[in-house]
């Protein structure tokens, strides 16, 4: 339930993956599923059994910048230029 913890998994794994992503030379866009908490559809759609808000998103319920934020934009600061 701890939301720092919880935050700095879900952005390493959106660096994990985007960092692999684009590694791959023919990848020359990326798309997200929705931008902040405040309008996720996992809010509803599948709420945490315990509770706590979910917390998928870069951007929080107030539009400020999570730890995701920042692994996107290092994910792609790393990625090869294309």
């Amino acid at each position: 339930k701890d939301v720092t913890v919880r935050d700095r998994m879900v952005a390493q794994a959106y660096e994990d993956y985007l960092s692999v992503v684009l590694d791959e030379p023919a990848v020359i866009a990326v798309v997200t599923w929705g931008f902040s908490d405040r309008y996720t559809y996992l809010t509803s759609f599948h709420p945490r059994s315990d509770g706590a808000p979910v917390r998928p998103l870069p951007l929080d319920a107030d539009f400020k910048p999570k730890l995701a934020w920042n692994a996107i934009a290092r994910a792609f600061d790393n990625a090869p230029k294309r």
